[in-house]
């Protein structure tokens, strides 16, 4: 080995001289052509050698196209090869790798393989020298190529920007550069998911089907695709892509009394439907009010929605106006910290209800009772303590979305 590093440490000088990454790039083939590269094919690719030239004082260098990781390298002369296990000594790989040698045609033809496969996306060059008579420094052909890179994933149906939520049931799709049947492709989860995973070959796409979580983990996970070569070990697998998504638990079919444990629940089972700009999430159900920025959970407080007999009306608005101590037209009371949410003005959001002296119904003014959050009491707007209202009203302004249900 010694011997050969030295012998060839020409090839390696020439290499940095030239800087030969840089010098493929451009495409060039420098010097006179004397190998005739052909177009790669799945199955291997043939360089043509004539060893019956003069000796070159400087190599040639030739470029192939890109290559797959267990593809074979031909190589043809022009005349046979004496001594095949000599002129195999002095064929110099960069990067070194162990390859296998298979002669045929009366030794003009060798097949070069990989003992495992060529490396991943990395540029390759071959030295073979001229002389098959006389073994000496000078050489022939530097023959450069490049291996293909694992596979590329094009396009998820996760988005880190929009904090997706996916549940169980649900799947996640890996959308791929080409097919994939060459590699081993497994996707992890952090924390553990129970997936299933099928490939469909005619979309190129990876399909990972959420079936199970962690009981009462509701939150981020991340998932990392790996892959390897069919012909790599199980070490060998390389992470190619990572996404986050975020995970619910199931709504309970009946809500707690405890405000604390609503609170709870409703953060860990309350998706947003709305994922850019802030946005205003009332449950009715369970009388919870949630904020949400751009997908992402701010805060949620408890509520008190319309009655029964007058209910908060239901689908998706927009904050409309805001006023902080709105006086009501209809019931001659003072609305603090007021918020509509519809164009006509009738309904809202607002705090405590508070009575000017001389109301008929509370002639000496007062302030509605904190007791009535968290019940589903007022003629239809939603309702919050006077804290919570404080920073509804700081948070939102007008254009914020807003969706009940």
């Amino acid at each position: 080995m010694k011997y050969i590093q030295k012998k060839y440490k020409k090839i390696i000088q020439i290499l940095a001289k030239l800087q030969l990454v840089l010098f493929l790039r451009k495409k060039v083939v420098v010097f006179s052509i004397v190998a005739l590269p052909l177009t790669s094919a799945g199955a291997g690719m043939t360089i043509y050698i004539d060893n019956l030239a003069n000796v070159a004082q400087d190599p040639v260098f030739v470029q192939e196209t890109v290559i797959n990781l267990d593809e074979h390298i031909t190589v043809q002369f022009s005349a046979p090869i004496r001594d095949t296990d000599e002129y195999e000594n002095v064929i110099v790989s960069y990067p070194q790798t162990d390859m296998y040698f298979s002669w045929n045609d009366m030794h003009t033809v060798v097949e070069i393989i990989p003992k495992t496969i060529w490396r991943p996306q990395t540029q390759y060059s071959i030295a073979f020298p001229y002389n098959s008579h006389q073994i000496d420094n000078e050489l022939s052909t530097i023959f450069s190529f490049e291996t293909i890179a694992y596979p590329d994933v094009m396009e998820t149906n996760i988005s880190d920007l929009n904090n997706q939520y996916i549940n169980v049931g649900e799947e996640i799709l890996i959308m791929f550069d080409r097919d994939i049947v060459d590699f081993d492709v497994h996707a992890v989860t952090r924390p553990v998911l129970e997936t299933e995973q099928m490939y469909d070959t005619q979309t190129k796409t990876l399909h990972i089907k959420v079936m199970e979580q962690a009981q009462n983990y509701k939150g981020f996970h991340s998932l990392t695709l790996f892959a390897k070569h069919k012909n790599q070990t199980n070490a060998q697998f390389y992470p190619i892509k990572s996404v986050t998504f975020n995970t619910l638990l199931p709504r309970p079919d009946v809500w707690p009394e405890p405000f604390e444990d609503r609170l709870v629940i409703a953060e860990r089972s309350t998706a947003p439907q709305i994922k850019s700009g802030k946005y205003i999430d009332v449950n009715l159900e369970a009388q919870i009010t949630t904020l949400f920025e751009n997908g992402k959970f701010v805060t949620n407080f408890v509520d008190s929605s319309g009655a029964m007999d007058t209910p908060t009306p239901l689908g998706q608005y927009e904050i409309y106006n805001k006023h902080p101590y709105a006086l009501s037209d209809m019931f001659q009371v003072y609305l603090p910290y007021w918020l509509a949410f519809t164009e006509d003005g009738l309904y809202g959001f607002h705090g405590l209800i508070v009575w000017p002296s001389g109301h008929e119904d509370m002639p000496d003014g007062g302030k509605e009772s904190e007791r009535s959050i968290g019940n589903a009491v007022s003629a239809g707007c939603v309702r919050h303590d006077a804290q919570d209202s404080i920073f509804l009203y700081e948070w939102a302004e007008a254009g914020t979305n807003v969706v009940i249900y």
